[in-house]
């Protein structure tokens, strides 16, 4: 019996990386416990059929392009965390500006490791070989 992909550890999934990218490209089933898919339910924990409108062709997968195709990172530091002072025509009390602050600094953390993580995924992309 195969394998299932839930029972791969991550020191092995580097080590058989081909291996699973063959049994994803096709996917003709997915788990209905931990969503993951493959090409047949013997690399499954609980498989499931998927419907012929929900199949993904492999050819046809490509990281999503976001509203500046040439630099997505640079869509993303388009979000940059708006001031609470930048507000017009409306006075916020101290309490207030205090919070929107806060959440400011969150958006902006949050955007850097958005940004960071972009950068991993896409150095990760130019690693794989698709066959």
């Amino acid at each position: 019996m195969a394998k299932s992909l839930c029972k791969y550890r991550r020191v092995e999934i580097a080590a058989q990386i081909a291996a699973i990218t063959r049994i994803v490209s096709a996917p003709e089933y997915i788990c209905s416990s931990c969503a993951r898919v493959a090409s047949d339910q013997a690399y499954l924990c609980k498989p499931s059929a998927m419907s012929s409108k929900k199949r993904v062709q492999s050819a046809n997968v490509r990281p999503a392009k976001s509203a500046s195709e040439d630099d997505p990172i640079q869509s993303i530091q388009s979000l940059a965390p708006v001031k609470p002072h930048a507000v017009e025509g409306v006075t916020l009390g101290k309490k207030k500006t205090r919070k929107l602050k806060k959440l400011a600094k969150k958006k902006a953390k949050k955007l850097k490791q958005a940004t960071k993580a972009l950068k991993r995924y896409n150095a990760a992309l130019g690693k794989v070989d698709v066959e």
